[in-house]
């Protein structure tokens, strides 16, 4: 039995979304887009065995499209909601147990996720900023046929769960802002009804 939040001691309630927190309306790149990168940052940390680093990408992917203007192809969002957002967010992060030095490294993964470059492997925040990538690439598959394309990941394993992001994708369409209780209850369904692991 995939429970989701165990590893990382979080508890799904406390990171509902709303939609004021968003600088642009949008069905792309808005709430149920959020807590799918989230819900995928869980998976990937423990697939990994990243449990740390995913949990500080899970924060970064809590705000990584908040200061987002529009629904094109942008590479300045990411740094506008590390500088935008975050602020507004870190206490919050660190009332979650987030300290000094991971608000910077979650500021840094989120400035990196819209970049087309990849942050240097031997930056300190090189595997948060890849779980957090590879949380968002999975998502694309809302994108169309061809999405994501599997030589962009940077885990060989995200792969596996791409039928997955096809599913999470069916059982949470953008209608509504499921509460992100919702969605880890979803993903975890799908999780458990196939072999992932």
């Amino acid at each position: 039995m995939i429970h989701l939040l165990k590893p990382y001691n979080l508890c799904a309630s406390d990171y509902n979304l709303k939609q004021d927190y968003f600088d642009h309306k949008s069905e792309l790149h808005g709430i149920d887009h959020t807590y799918r990168v989230m819900v995928n940052t869980l998976i990937i940390g423990i697939n990994e065995n990243l449990i740390s680093e995913a949990r500080l990408a899970f924060f970064g992917a809590f705000i990584h499209d908040m200061s987002r203007k529009h629904d094109g192809i942008c590479n300045q969002h990411g740094s506008d909601s590390a500088r935008e957002k975050l602020p507004k967010f870190s206490s919050f992060f660190e009332k979650m147990g987030v300290n000094t030095l991971e608000l910077s490294s979650i500021a840094n993964a989120v400035k990196f996720h819209s970049k087309s470059n990849e942050i240097n492997k031997s930056d300190k925040d090189f595997t948060i900023t890849s779980i957090l990538k590879d949380a968002d690439a999975l998502d694309r598959v809302r994108l169309g046929y061809g999405e994501p394309n599997e030589k962009y990941l940077r885990f060989p394993e995200t792969k596996r769960y791409i039928y997955f992001a096809h599913q999470l994708l069916e059982a949470t369409p953008d209608n509504g802002f499921k509460s992100f209780e919702e969605t880890v209850q979803i993903a975890e369904n799908l999780l458990n009804t196939n072999t992932y692991w």
